[in-house]
């Protein structure tokens, strides 16, 4: 069956939606408008929509813990959104203190640590780098990575112990070794697109071992085996998708972004895509 494809209920387009999370514990979708400075939960099972504003860009937000709270970056720090009531108060614990970059995106390893880009916020240099943090701000560390423009994933191959990486404004996606100590080594440049292929954006190692890409400017996503043959290629409504989160095998998710583009009341919208039945 072609793929089914439908907007969230009651969403709105987000200028720059993005970090799609499928949380397994409570079977909810979480994602961020980075430029609309807002959070975002929803529950499929009730329809129910969420909603939170923050003081600053959001770039990545990650439940974690059993008391609601999440692991959360800004544009300029790391730290926890701790739940009170129905709202957040949010605890700062690791400042970027870079001028003129910000956190972008990010993703747990299988070592539970989080990995989170940096980027400048113009994104008119190769000035961004790799981060991985203890998710109790007690310790920081710089990943051995050339320095990316514009910093997307990373996706974790747990069972061939590869990570993968991206810089979207060139169009490279990086595969290296992941190392609990070291983080990553041996990256070097895995698959490298052209201006008509789109921008590799957010991915994601899905439940068929398959990379899947969101492709900015490509309108799709593309699913890769490990010699970066395309297996799937899912194409969406939108021209900006930007990232990913599979809610079982046959269902996932994808953010887009409406910034740069016309309000056509589709761009920027976040997509429910069944594969099959």
């Amino acid at each position: 069956m072609a793929p089914v494809i439908e907007q969230i209920p009651g969403a709105r387009p987000c200028e720059l939606g993005e970090g799609a999370f499928w949380n397994a514990a409570d079977q909810s979708l979480w994602w961020v408008d980075i430029r609309g400075k807002t959070l975002f939960k929803h529950d499929p099972q009730s329809g129910r929509l969420h909603n939170w504003t923050m003081s600053e860009w959001i770039t990545r937000a990650i439940p974690f813990g059993t008391e609601g709270d999440l692991l959360v970056t800004l544009a300029s720090t790391f730290g926890h959104l701790k739940r009170q009531g129905e709202g957040f108060n949010f605890h700062s614990l690791l400042p970027l203190d870079e001028p003129g970059m910000r956190f972008n995106d990010g993703a747990l390893d299988p070592d539970g640590y989080l990995w989170a880009g940096t980027m400048r916020v113009d994104e008119d240099a190769q000035s961004g780098r790799w981060w991985r943090f203890a998710t109790d701000g007690s310790s920081r560390r710089r990943l051995d990575t050339p320095a990316f423009t514009v910093t997307n994933g990373p996706a974790f191959d747990a069972a061939n112990a590869k990570v993968y990486l991206t810089d979207s404004a060139a169009q490279i996606i990086y595969r290296g070794n992941y190392d609990a100590g070291a983080g990553v080594t041996g990256l070097a440049p895995w698959r490298q697109f052209e201006a008509g292929d789109g921008c590799p954006d957010g991915m994601i190692i899905g439940p068929d071992n398959l990379l899947w890409v969101a492709f900015w400017d490509g309108a799709c996503l593309r699913a890769f085996d490990e010699t970066g043959s395309i297996v799937h290629q899912v194409e969406l409504p939108v021209m900006r998708p930007t990232s990913i989160a599979f809610a079982d095998d046959a269902i996932l998710y994808a953010t887009s972004a409406q910034f740069g583009l016309q309000n056509d009341g589709v761009q920027g919208q976040t997509l429910r895509i069944r594969l099959r039945d």
